[in-house]
């Protein structure tokens, strides 16, 4: 056999090298495709988390195809695992093959895990880079609005409303920021967000009410005191707290409004005593200060010194229905249940066309099962004919109603409330208990159920739940 010359040999060895580099190389990019082909799939089923995590093998077996990345940060965000889409994502910029489409999911991942401050920045250069103003801006603006940077989040959603002035959430978003920051400027924003949509009409008119008395005077820090308990009132106490604030920074010594500001404060969870007791430091003789003084008392479970200082406030504005409620709630807190009901009762007739004195009443007999007939019933009817467009009116009623033997007129009342309001758990429960007592277990069945599913993580639906387990395992 003819020995092979140094040149054949060269050729041959070369030869088995490229031979054995195609064997290990060529599985790599066709196992790649194979993943890409999966993900696709996986995506298109909406298993989100497996077609990422395709994508990402995919990605590390394509290098030349970093864009890859990008599909594994949208997917692993679509399957809600945000810390895996950061990654991801990271990746793709570290490549610089983040898309603008990219840049708009890494914000939503960054704002989904808390980040967003970063989450604006990223939106900003997006919008920058002649990203869609429509789909940026409301980001952004939400964005602001976490960070509490309320002048940037007003500008962003003025902007945003040029472009898009049909939108109601956006006007009533702005109204609010101006109820807390510039209250001459919220009415029209306010009134233009329920023309656009009529179920905003309860929280405008109560606003659009409070702006009205606030605007009697041209002092400015009260405007804003008055517009902070309205934000209040429908249950935005972050824009509440900065109403307060703006209107210390006007008037440092305004000692009601370091009450509020306390009372904000507690409400969002945070302490709020610095603010309460400065607020009696400045002006122990305000009835307004005192009264939050005695709620903040009854929230450190001290109801004695709160009683006291809710007497207070009564002592000083005798003929304010609002002080004598609060009396029968701090009595009530003590145990007094005969006193309580004095000054439930005192409420009611200082202000005898006020519903809320009369639901109180009414939710106070039924609470301490005190004097149904005689006190719970009236009151209840009573609330029902000042305020018969409130679910709860009809609510309260009925379970009066029921409590005292006529479930034929609880069932209409309750009945009714589920028709005013069919998103509240409260009549469903109601109903439930009410189909127990009548043996319709059917009914009873199909209404805890109800109550259960509308208030998973509330009360109510716990205690549906619990009837449920224990009546119909």
């Amino acid at each position: 056999m003819t020995k092979p010359t140094p040149l054949q040999a060269l050729i041959r060895n070369v030869l088995i090298v490229i031979i054995l580099l195609v064997l290990i190389l060529v599985p790599r990019p066709a196992a790649g495709i194979l993943d890409i082909r999966k993900a696709r799939q996986f995506d298109a089923a909406g298993n989100y988390i497996s077609a990422a995590s395709a994508y990402s093998t995919a990605a590390l077996r394509l290098p030349w195809e970093p864009s890859l990345w990008e599909k594994a940060g949208q997917a692993y965000l679509n399957g809600k695992d945000y810390s895996q889409a950061e990654h991801s994502y990271e990746d793709a910029v570290q490549r610089r093959a983040l898309s603008p489409d990219g840049y708009l999911g890494y914000g939503d991942t960054e704002f989904a895990l808390g980040n967003p401050a970063l989450a604006v920045d990223l939106w900003n250069k997006l919008l920058d880079k002649a990203g869609a103003p429509s789909i940026l801006l409301p980001r952004i603006a939400r964005g602001y609005q976490d960070l509490a940077l309320y002048p940037d989040e007003i500008n962003t959603w003025q902007k945003y409303l040029l472009q898009q002035p049909g939108d109601a959430a956006a006007h009533y978003r702005l109204g609010l920021l101006f109820a807390a920051t510039s209250p001459a400027d919220a009415l029209p924003e306010l009134m233009r967000a329920a023309q656009l949509n009529p179920s905003l009409d309860p929280p405008v008119e109560s606003l659009r009410s409070a702006l009205n008395i606030a605007f009697l005077s041209d002092n400015r820090p009260y405007q804003l005191m008055v517009s902070g308990r309205a934000l209040g009132a429908v249950g935005n106490w972050s824009l509440a707290a900065e109403a307060f604030q703006n209107a210390i920074d006007l008037r440092a010594d305004y000692a009601e409004a370091w009450a509020w500001l306390g009372e904000a404060k507690q409400q969002q969870g945070q302490d709020g005593s610095l603010e309460i007791e400065r607020a009696v430091a400045l002006n122990p003789n305000s009835a307004m200060v005192e009264s939050l003084y005695g709620l903040y008392l009854q929230r450190q479970k001290q109801p004695r010194q709160a009683l006291a200082a809710i007497q207070k406030a009564a002592a000083l504005e005798p003929g304010n229905p609002g002080w004598q409620m609060a009396l029968g709630e701090a009595y009530e807190e003590t145990g007094d249940l005969v006193s309580a009901l004095q000054y439930y009762q005192s409420a009611t007739e200082l202000s005898p066309n006020e519903a809320t004195f009369w639901q109180a009443l009414a939710e106070f007999s039924l609470r301490n099962n005190l004097d149904l007939a005689g006190t719970g019933l009236p009151a209840a009817r009573k609330l029902v004919e000042l305020d018969s467009k409130d679910w709860q009116s009809d609510d309260i009623a009925g379970q009066i109603l029921l409590d005292t033997n006529d479930p034929v007129g609880a069932e209409a009342l309750l009945k009714k409330a589920v028709e005013l309001d069919p998103s509240q758990a409260a009549p469903y429960l109601h109903l439930g208990l009410l189909y127990m007592e009548t043996g319709d277990r059917a009914a009873a069945f199909s209404n805890l159920n109800q109550a259960k599913a509308l208030d998973p993580d509330g009360p109510n639906g716990w205690q549906a739940g619990r009837l449920l387990e224990q009546y119909f395992p």
